[in-house]
């Protein structure tokens, strides 16, 4: 959270929806920071936190709370293989084109969320699945603070998934939440900036 007296908490809310089949190319979601950059006038951000909070408003099975079922994909009658679903969240001030090749050593990548939903063969003595496993894993450092992550652009989030069979068709929300200091950007700090835009 916020932990000098200049730090920002910014907040936006995005959404996407789901394939018929629960999945989603690559598509981005632009958090808009122009209030506070510029490259012209040498103003920038220093992000020192970024917080991510899957929603589903329209949820049937929990509509009190709009809370997001991470339980992806169940094994149906008959499935003898396992059956996995995965969404992969990310922040960045670079378009990646395909979601598949982003990781924390992308550069221009600030953090990662995946969530994976694993589920066992499903067994016929039972009329239930194997077993069902989920995982969130988060990448990156949480915690920049004191010095941040600088950058004089809107921030970029990226979202893709694979047969999130559990939200077929479904729109849901991302909320995304910054800790950021408004700051002054160098020339020198300006130049590495370009520098490393023009990096492939």
């Amino acid at each position: 959270m916020a932990k000098n007296t200049m730090d920002l908490i910014l907040r936006d809310r995005l959404q996407f929806t789901l394939s018929a089949t629960g999945g989603q190319t690559t598509v981005y979601g632009r958090f808009d920071l122009s209030d506070y950059v510029s490259a012209l006038e040498r103003k920038g951000l220093s992000i020192k936190e970024v917080q991510f909070q899957m929603r589903d408003p329209t949820s049937a099975t929990l509509a009190n709370t709009g809370i997001w079922d991470q339980a992806g994909r169940f094994s149906e009658a008959g499935t003898a293989t396992t059956q996995s679903a995965g969404l992969k969240i990310y922040a960045t001030i670079r378009a990646y084109e395909n979601a598949d090749t982003v990781g924390i050593a992308s550069p221009d990548v600030i953090c990662i969320e995946e969530y994976l939903s694993y589920t066992g063969p499903f067994d016929p003595a039972t009329g239930l699945p194997g077993n069902l496993t989920l995982l969130r894993d988060k990448y990156g450092t949480p915690d920049l603070h004191p010095n941040g992550f600088p950058v004089v652009t809107d921030l970029l989030i990226g979202v893709a998934a694979d047969a999130w069979r559990t939200g077929d068709d479904q729109t849901l929300e991302l909320d995304v939440m910054l800790i950021a200091e408004p700051i002054s950007i160098t020339q020198k700090q300006l130049t590495e900036m370009l520098v490393q835009g023009q990096d492939q």
